[in-house]
């Protein structure tokens, strides 16, 4: 429902939409799909490109009192075919309690496929619109309460996103929303919950290879509470510098939790990836 009012702003006539901007880059975000840094835009990577990317993402909690890390979040992205792109991402996961106690293990893995199956044409009134489908594979370590999964899980979800500019200014304005799976199979571990992103991406610079970003996130639903979270909204603030091929993006997030016992935390990121 919330893509509603997103849908509305992004099917606005004016500024005119332009199919190629000269953004020079759209490099990948943390789950290894083209995209802000959380927020999954329509575009893809040209066909026969491959990015490589690498990041920290790490959460800083009073109460309870904990620090999370994940790092390195490393991710490998190929443009297979036109406006197809195939997204493999994994991550190890670094939880200190307050005791002092310190775990440390591998996260799941994901395998993300997405299809700009209506992309943004010259002139026109729509916004692009891709189709997300990821499989997430059981590589976190259970016994550390690292993993999301134990058996298997899924995402299913829409990207939509305009690339706006007027005069010497630009705009990007991209949203997604996803359902998460997971082991619908098994009692024990059954979960099922939604994921929605809303993000702009705003040059500031002349030659608008320094960009800032903006974005509103929000992940609910969720039974089965990991060391790695539960239910949140957050506000997300990031800088990008970018060149033809290289991409270095960093930031914070500000999480208001939703779960019982659990105060309000942040987050800082670093990202850099390459493409080829």
């Amino acid at each position: 429902m919330l893509l509603v009012p997103v849908m509305v702003v992004l099917l606005s006539t004016s500024p005119s939409p332009a199919e190629e901007l000269e953004l020079i880059n759209r490099p990948v975000n943390m789950s290894g799909l083209t995209g802000l840094v959380f927020t999954t835009a329509p575009f893809t990577l040209p066909t026969r490109s491959i990015e490589i990317a690498i990041a920290t993402l790490s959460e800083n909690s009073t109460v309870p009192d904990f620090t999370v890390s994940e790092l390195p979040v490393f991710s490998i992205t190929a443009g297979i075919a036109q406006n197809m792109e195939l997204a493999l991402k994994s991550s190890d996961f670094h939880v200190t309690m307050n005791q002092g106690e310190t775990r440390k293990g591998k996260g799941d893995t994901e395998l993300s496929y997405k299809w700009n199956f209506l992309p943004q044409t010259e002139s026109s009134q729509y916004p692009a619109v891709a189709l997300i489908v990821t499989g997430i594979a059981p590589t976190g370590d259970r016994s550390l309460n690292l993993g999301v999964v134990a058996h298997w899980g899924a995402k299913f979800g829409l990207s939509v996103g305009r690339e706006i500019t007027w005069g010497d200014h630009a705009l990007v304005a991209c949203a997604d929303g996803q359902i998460v799976v997971q082991d619908s199979t098994d009692d024990r571990f059954r979960d099922m919950y939604g994921i929605l992103n809303i993000g702009l991406l705003y040059p500031i610079s002349k030659y608008r290879n320094l960009q800032v970003i903006a974005e509103y996130n929000i992940v609910n639903g969720i039974d089965k509470i990991s060391a790695i979270g539960g239910d949140y909204t957050a506000l997300t603030f990031g800088l990008r510098l970018v060149s033809e091929r290289f991409n270095l993006t960093i930031g914070s997030q500000f999480l208001h939790k939703q779960v019982e016992g659990f105060d309000n935390a942040s987050r800082v990121f670093g990202m850099a990836s390459i493409k080829f």
